[in-house]
């Protein structure tokens, strides 16, 4: 696709994402989500977080951060949250949403952290590797910035929904660019590893088509999320999207 489409790319999101901040005030329109996509992916996001002991207070970094909506809900469980964004106007939507300051707040960019190596002992990012064109370069960014055995929690759109697959064939013949990036977890799995990232859980986070929201409340009771993550080739291709969490060797710090 070539440098200059993947600036345009990278561009025209960060100008989406700065429109949604200032025409809307509800946090899941910030960031572009259906109201109860935003819910099902903090309510998997609390239920991974409870399986790994963080210290308390743990260093947190939210990278893509938006409304701040995962910056309050760490800095309640006691951690020291830090939000990053990009976008200016999502950036005052988290300020607002955040009167007490329970969280902190900073512009910049995936590519180019301003932390210090092993930094944070937990790194999360949802939303964000569908809108970058470079995504290896923004987790060796999130590497670089956590500690050993620090725990990194990436979401990413799944490149073998039957969804996904229909625009990405639709988008191959009509010659256009991809409106957002889609993977694969045996990719994302192998960016892991090679990155010193051992792959200790993936989730799927299962929503409806937002033209058929009755299949929202189906989805919610956990039996049917078990019996769908039960079925090995279903657990690949029916998620939206996934959360995979990774852990940092310690042999990665000591290099650094």
């Amino acid at each position: 696709m070539g440098l200059l489409n993947m600036g345009a790319f990278e561009e025209e999101w960060q100008k989406r994402f700065g429109n949604y901040a200032q025409e809307y005030a509800a946090e899941h329109l910030v960031s572009g989500w259906s109201e109860h996509g935003l819910w099902r992916r903090v309510a998997l996001f609390e239920a991974l977080l409870k399986e790994h002991d963080l210290p308390v207070p743990a260093q947190v970094l939210e990278l893509g951060c938006g409304a701040g909506t995962y910056v309050r809900f760490l800095a309640n469980f006691g951690h020291l949250a830090v939000g990053l964004d990009y976008s200016l106007p999502s950036l005052k939507r988290a300020l607002v949403a955040d009167p007490q300051r329970s969280g902190h707040y900073a512009a910049g960019e995936a590519y180019r952290l301003p932390f210090g190596n092993a930094r944070f002992d937990l790194v999360v990012s949802i939303g964000v590797l569908q809108v970058l064109w470079c995504p290896e370069q923004a987790l060796d960014e999130m590497v670089r910035v956590l500690r050993p055995r620090g725990i990194l929690v990436v979401e990413f759109l799944n490149a073998f929904e039957s969804i996904a697959l229909m625009r990405a064939a639709a988008t191959r013949l009509s010659g256009r660019p991809p409106r957002v990036r889609t993977y694969s977890c045996f990719q994302v799995c192998r960016w892991f590893m090679q990155r010193g990232l051992r792959c200790v859980q993936r989730a799927g986070v299962y929503l409806p088509p937002r033209h058929f929201p009755w299949l929202g409340r189906l989805l919610a009771y956990p039996g049917v999320v078990h019996l769908l993550e039960s079925l090995p080739g279903l657990a690949l291709v029916a998620p939206h999207a996934f959360l995979l969490i990774g852990e940092k060797n310690c042999m990665v710090g000591e290099q650094r």
